[in-house]
């Protein structure tokens, strides 16, 4: 994934050293890329830009050597249901669907297998295997944060994008789930882009940047 000198067009910024922003940077799988950003700098724009939900923006992105602006709608849904996984700021989960049916309908979006074995594992280490029956509309914010992750992370990827997963998790569990986070992208060869507003020193990075 390659940044050329993108910079947002919808806010105005300070350009801090080693920015995202108007510069030329080369992001490789696998590396883990940490991005710290204070409150409205435009964290939750670039995951949006990244995963193609936003086009305001001067520069250029190239994914596998070619412009994401020259991608069709279909295209941009082959690639986020295919290579690209997502945990949203916002979550994006469907609140009237239990935590088993939205992991389970995004398998089958990304084509992945759904294996109950598996989702019953990750459920049992992120501390949640007893709310996997219930609405997510029943869940603590932390709580969905966790399904959010667990949804991500079971999908087929090539790269893991994150938009501050870990707001509402304590120092605890934060590390549990950034140890499944990285120990999943190892498995698949595939890189990781976390945007956080704390540093979160238990996040080993190849790259920081700053917003």
């Amino acid at each position: 994934m390659e940044l050329t000198h993108i910079k947002p067009l919808s806010f105005e910024y300070n350009q801090k050293e080693n920015s995202i922003w108007e510069n030329h940077i080369t992001l490789e799988t696998p590396q883990v890329c940490k991005i710290v950003a204070s409150s409205g700098s435009g964290k939750s724009t670039l995951i949006s830009i990244l995963s193609g939900l936003r086009s305001d923006y001067a520069g250029e992105i190239l994914f596998e050597n070619k412009k994401t602006r020259d991608y069709s709608s279909n295209d941009w849904s082959i690639l986020r249901s295919k290579k690209l996984s997502m945990v949203y700021q916002d979550l994006r989960l469907f609140k009237n669907l239990t935590v088993r049916q939205n992991i389970q309908l995004s398998q089958q979006i990304s084509g992945a297998a759904y294996i109950e074995e598996k989702v019953d594992e990750l459920a049992e280490e992120m501390k949640i295997s007893d709310q996997l029956h219930k609405p997510v509309s029943k869940l603590s914010f932390g709580q969905m944060q966790r399904v959010a992750i667990i949804r991500a992370i079971i999908r087929n990827f090539d790269w893991l994008i994150l938009d501050e997963p870990f707001s509402h998790l304590d120092q605890q569990n934060a590390t549990i789930a950034w140890k499944l986070i990285t120990e999943k992208a190892s498995d698949r060869k595939a890189g990781i882009i976390i945007a956080c507003l704390d540093p979160y020193e238990f996040i080993a990075a190849d790259k920081i940047y700053q917003l």
